[in-house]
């Protein structure tokens, strides 16, 4: 499991990003002065941040405590070993060790929220992608073979 930093860079190379991290008034605001913290996870040879959040009210999420969680629709797609800060993100050592044991868990419901995806644009299945209607999947249509 490797909790990390998501770096400024990431931002300042990805302003042309459809569906983002935060808007404020439509608009991208990549200027959180705390920044984020990711959870780093692969898949089908593709490497995610998924993004620890406070204020979660769906279901494409994992939480640790109350409403703050990992947020799998704002996952973020990993290009660059620069977008990821060799600084460890801290939590409350509570949440660490929620996400610590349930990794694999929290793995496979990440893989199993990408490939419906996946599976709703290739079939354009509008009631498969209303879940998705803000997820940033959309902005890596190229790097997901759809």
């Amino acid at each position: 499991m490797l909790l990390q930093k998501l770096e400024a860079v990431f931002f300042d190379e990805n302003e042309h990003l459809v569906e983002v991290l935060d808007k404020r008034a439509g608009v991208w605001d990549g200027e959180k002065e705390r920044g984020y913290g990711i959870l780093v996870i692969s898949h089908n040879g593709l490497r995610f941040g998924i993004p620890l959040r406070s204020h979660i009210k769906h279901k494409a999420c994992f939480i640790t405590n109350g409403t703050k969680g990992l947020d799998y629709s704002k996952s973020i797609l990993l290009v660059k070993d620069e977008y990821i800060s060799a600084r460890p993100f801290t939590i409350p050592s509570d949440e660490y060790v929620r996400i610590k044991d349930r990794t694999l868990h929290i793995s496979t419901q990440f893989e199993k929220y990408v490939d419906r995806y996946v599976i709703g644009v290739t079939k354009d299945d509008q009631n498969i992608l209303r879940p998705y209607r803000f997820s940033t999947l959309q902005n890596y249509h190229a790097e997901l073979g759809i």
